[in-house]
């Protein structure tokens, strides 16, 4: 799975203007998604399927930006598709729905400070 293709198609389709790759492995590529209000994106591939969940940068501490964090939190959304373009198309449907999510994942994170 190219993390480069799906790079440009999220910048093709407007749904990202900036994009930047954090974490690379051979199971998962963790991309950073700049706008006006960020997005990370943990992306994979399973056999034909390609699959990616999407939480906003700030349901997520800074070091606790990989893969594996991103998988695991219990905010954000899944998308799977059989192709990295309709991957791309099911990530900018959801991200206003991610942003949203936003607001009770810092509320969350206030109350761990206290």
């Amino acid at each position: 799975m190219s993390t480069e293709l799906l790079a440009e198609e999220l910048k093709k389709i407007r749904a990202c203007s900036k994009i930047v790759e954090i974490e690379s492995s051979g199971e998962c590529s963790l991309l950073y998604c700049g706008d006006e209000d960020g997005v990370l994106i943990a992306v994979a591939s399973y056999y034909d399927w390609v699959y990616a969940k999407m939480v906003a940068e700030g349901s997520l501490k800074p070091h606790m930006w990989h893969c594996s964090e991103v998988f695991y939190t219990p905010y954000g959304l899944y998308s799977f598709a059989r192709s990295i373009g309709e991957l791309a198309r099911k990530i900018a449907e959801k991200k206003p729905i991610v942003y949203a999510q936003t607001r009770l994942a810092l509320e969350r994170l206030a109350e761990m400070e206290e």
